[in-house]
Order: structure tokens, then sequence, then C-alpha cells
């Protein structure tokens, strides 16, 4: 009896359907084909020169924002997307040293690298990344001069 079971538990683990996990759903409309689905939300590197105020206007002329990462899991997720100088969407433009991200809500998790944010006389006001994914603050315009130059931007979408 217990060898039929057995036999019997086997055969079915062998021809029954594999439960795979979810598949992310398909990007909305207007998204980039290269968007990333992430924890309910969408996330795109678009890589144009831009300042930082305009790569949000540009993030939400397509209905989304700069990307915010309000905790650790998905601050490791966004700086997975790029090893290149792109903005991300927090400033402490309205108060020096008070970090708020674009939606309002106040920074409280951070990957800054040392002696980040430096501030630099009251010129740097905006988040951007660096090479090795943690963060920086920098002036809002981009500096195509400087060895690496910020190149881009991550927005993101909610899920829908």
């Amino acid at each position: 009896m217990n060898r039929s079971i057995v036999l019997a538990t086997l055969l079915l683990s062998l021809y029954a359907p594999a439960q795979q996990p979810a598949a992310a759903p398909k990007p909305p409309l207007g998204l980039p084909r290269d968007a990333k689905y992430f924890n309910g939300k969408w996330y795109a590197v678009v890589l144009e020169k831009a300042n930082w105020a305009v790569a949000q206007s540009r993030c939400k002329q397509h209905g989304g924002q700069l990307a915010v990462a309000h905790d650790e899991v998905t601050a490791v997720f966004i700086k997975s997307l790029t090893k290149l100088r792109v903005w991300l969407g927090a400033t402490d433009e309205k108060v020096e040293g008070k970090w708020v991200w674009v939606d309002g809500q106040e920074m409280t998790y951070s990957m800054w690298e040392p002696a980040e944010p430096s501030n630099d006389n009251g010129k740097e006001n905006y988040l951007r990344t660096s090479p090795n994914g943690r963060w920086a603050d920098s002036a809002k315009e981009w500096d195509a001069y400087a060895t690496l130059p910020i190149v881009g931007y991550i927005c993101e979408w909610k899920g829908k």
C-alpha cells in the first residue's frame, strides 16, 4: 500500500504542471519597451542629457516621475538598472539637508557615497547615482565637462 502511494505521488509530481512564478504584466502603452517591472511599479533608464528639472518634467509628460527609493529593496533594484550616473527623484532644494522625494515623502533610507551629500556651498541639491550605484548630490545642470557626466535619468510608473 505504501509503495502505491509513493508511486502515485511520484507520477503526479512528474506529470502535474509545475507552478511558475507569476510573470510581470506587459508594460502599459506608452512606456519604453525595456521598462522593468518591480514591486508594483515600472522603471526605465532614459539616456538623455538633461538637467534634473527637465528629467522630472519628461517623466511626468509620460505619466510617471523620477524614480524614488523609500527602502533598501527598491534602492538595490534601482542600483541594478545601470552603472551610469543618472538622476533620481529627490532634492533638498527647499530646505538644505532635508531630502524629499518627488512624491512628497521625506527620505528615510539612503545609499549615500562616503562624504555625501556634500552640498558644495549650496549648489548641490539634486540626487544622482554614481557608477557603483550609491548616491551623491549634484547641481541641477548636468556637466558635460565632468569626467563622468550625468547621462540620463530613471523614470518610474505605477503598475496597472
